[in-house]
């Protein structure tokens, strides 16, 4: 059913008319499957429609919940939907909900539908670090958007997740969301080895971070994807939307800021690059974040373990799917070798694990 764009489109308009009096006489033109992502299908179009007799029109994303397993072992779009909607009018720009379907019968798979938010998202393929509109921006320019990047971050730390709903989010058992993160990577690790092959490099990064594991930690709202590949830019290098929200949890304030600074690593040292000169130390990014959270970093250090450990998983998966779709060659050994893998080797080699 997704595959048939002009089916799919046909079927949305009414869709949304029904839950938007707005669009009663409204069309979807020019959808297309977005490139990147591996854990939702994300397909891109314009929706048309005519207010007071004028045409209007606007940019949207449909996001589909896939029938076949690729980077995690479960794909919940209604959770995603609710940590969206919850965040609406927040200090976090987030895009706008237009409709949230959780039966399958109409396009074969949950969805939903949102407004596209306008601007521009660093590239990682190829790397910011050697090309592309993010690394050829003026130093100044280059920290500006680095550090509203950061802001947006430690608003999501600041958010009131209880008085927006989302407790939702919390372990239903009396657990700390931490170890449950713990054992849900830990399960998805043997998933993917019932798919390909064994990674001892995660067992034992497992085992020294449950050995490890902070007490009495603050409890806050957690992106789970903070990077700046999910942030789009407006041109004042402001942010303008941060997206995708698949992994969203309660955690940690610091397990975003860790997964940023993870990100950028991994996709400079991790691959054998230099990192872009002109951006922002990590010093001074520790120290931007906790002025503008209100929280301490003290527990960086572990969260940096915890990040690798769960992006050398991440890439385990992603390089399994490119291999045997044969975007890249098997004899490249892309799930093992990888930035993020590259990074928990050194952590590994630091720590003794």
């Amino acid at each position: 059913m997704i595959d048939d764009m002009d089916r799919v489109a046909a079927l949305l308009a009414p869709w949304l008319a029904r839950r938007h009096a707005e669009f009663t006489q409204a069309r979807v033109t020019g959808l297309a499957r977005a490139h990147g992502g591996f854990s939702n299908i994300t397909v891109l179009g314009r929706l048309e429609w005519r207010q007071d007799g004028r045409p209007q029109a606007q940019d949207i994303v449909l996001r589909v919940q896939p029938q076949t397993s690729s980077v995690y072992p479960d794909c919940d779009i209604q959770r995603q939907y609710r940590v969206l909607q919850a965040l609406a009018d927040s200090d976090v720009p987030v895009p706008a909900m237009l409709g949230l379907e959780v039966d399958a019968a109409l396009l074969g798979a949950p969805f939903f539908v949102m407004q596209r938010v306008a601007g521009r998202v660093p590239n990682e393929n190829p790397l910011y670090h050697l090309e592309g509109w993010f690394h050829d921006l003026p130093q100044e320019a280059l920290q500006r958007h680095w550090f509203s990047g950061i802001d947006t971050v430690a608003a999501i730390a600041r958010v009131d997740w209880r008085t927006r709903g989302l407790d939702f989010l919390r372990p239903a058992s009396d657990r700390t969301p931490l170890a449950q993160q713990l054992d849900y990577y830990h399960d998805a690790v043997l998933w993917a080895e019932s798919l390909h092959r064994p990674y001892p490099h995660l067992h034992a990064a497992h085992e020294w971070l449950v050995a490890h594991q902070p007490a009495d930690e603050p409890l806050a709202l957690s992106w789970g994807d903070a990077k700046l590949g999910n942030v789009v830019y407006a041109d004042d290098g402001r942010v303008a939307g941060a997206l995708d929200w698949e992994q969203a949890t309660l955690a940690s304030p610091v397990d975003d800021l860790a997964w940023w600074l993870m990100l950028d690593q991994s996709t400079s040292t991790g691959y054998g690059v230099p990192r872009l000169a002109g951006l922002p130390t990590r010093e001074e990014t520790i120290e931007h974040w906790e002025r503008a959270s209100g929280f301490s970093a003290r527990h960086l250090p572990y969260y940096d373990v915890f990040a690798a450990w769960r992006m050398a998983y991440v890439m385990a998966r992603i390089g399994t799917v490119f291999m045997e779709r044969g975007l890249v060659p098997r004899e490249s050994e892309m799930d093992l070798r990888n930035g993020g893998a590259a990074l928990l080797a050194m952590h590994a080699a630091r720590l003794g694990f």
